[in-house]
């Protein structure tokens, strides 16, 4: 994980200076966790950096065990469009910061253990 130790600023960076090194014609491919360098990425689309097209984002998550003799992951592609937002986003992808903000702001109760 490249992010590994830097702040979130630097990581939302990261994921911008590797979309500006994309959009010279680099294939990039990244494994990360980090919802930070993901949206770098999101903002070089909104900021016609990138074009969607460009930018290809690969979920992976286990299979249901009745399906895992044949798989072992199930991939899921989320799209992103001109504007940064993302299409096909899987429940539990990057969603614990709006879990954690509709928490303290009294809109639900499922907060860091809410499912």
């Amino acid at each position: 994980n490249p992010e590994a130790h830097l702040h979130p600023a630097a990581q939302a960076q990261m994921g911008l200076f590797l979309a500006k090194v994309a959009a010279t014609g680099v294939q990039i491919i990244l494994e990360t966790h980090s919802d930070h360098i993901l949206n770098g990425v999101r903002r070089a689309a909104k900021e016609q950096l990138l074009t969607p097209e460009q930018i290809a984002i690969y979920f992976f998550r286990p299979r249901p065990e009745e399906e895992s003799k044949t798989q072992i992951a199930q991939v899921l592609a989320i799209l992103v469009d001109h504007e940064g937002n993302l299409d096909g986003w899987p429940k539990g992808f990057f969603d614990q910061f709006d879990k954690d903000t509709a928490y303290f702001a009294g809109w639900g109760n499922d907060g860091l253990f809410g499912q």
